[in-house]
């Protein structure tokens, strides 16, 4: 793959012909280019602003003792191993039967389970509401 020149290291005059040949060719026009290089003292004064940022972190990063790079920001902590107790597995598993009990039931029904789970556990309600859909007709498919 070819190189392409820089354009630094093309003469300013041989730059401004190019220029005033594209903006009369109509490939580019003279706002293109004044907007270009208005642009210019804000790019320079923002890459200025990013180089004072990584200046000030790479001797942050001196000051703590650790070498600047990819891992100078900061060292990933270990993530906490999960550990379920039993007692709570088990009240999952039962909030899932619940949930999966009242799908299966009408708005009314699933007030009185509701009711049952409130009053006496979630336990008795999902029997409950085992009982009350085997007494619903199935649907003919």
């Amino acid at each position: 793959m070819p190189r392409r020149a820089e354009l630094g290291k093309i003469p300013a005059v041989d730059l401004a012909y190019a220029v005033n040949r594209l903006i009369q060719e109509g490939k580019t026009s003279l706002a293109e280019v004044r907007r270009f290089t208005g642009e210019r003292p804000a790019r320079i004064a923002a890459l200025e602003r990013e180089l004072a940022t990584l200046k000030a972190g790479q001797a942050a990063a001196q000051a703590a003792g650790r070498p600047a790079g990819p891992g100078a920001a900061g060292v990933k902590r270990p993530k906490r191993k999960f550990t379920m107790t039993a007692k709570a597995r088990a009240a999952r598993k039962r909030q899932g039967q619940y949930l999966a009990a009242l799908r299966r039931l009408k708005a009314v029904e699933r007030t009185r389970v509701k009711a049952v789970a409130r009053k006496e556990g979630v336990a008795k309600a999902i029997e409950f509401a085992r009982k009350l859909a085997k007494a619903v007709p199935a649907k003919a498919a």
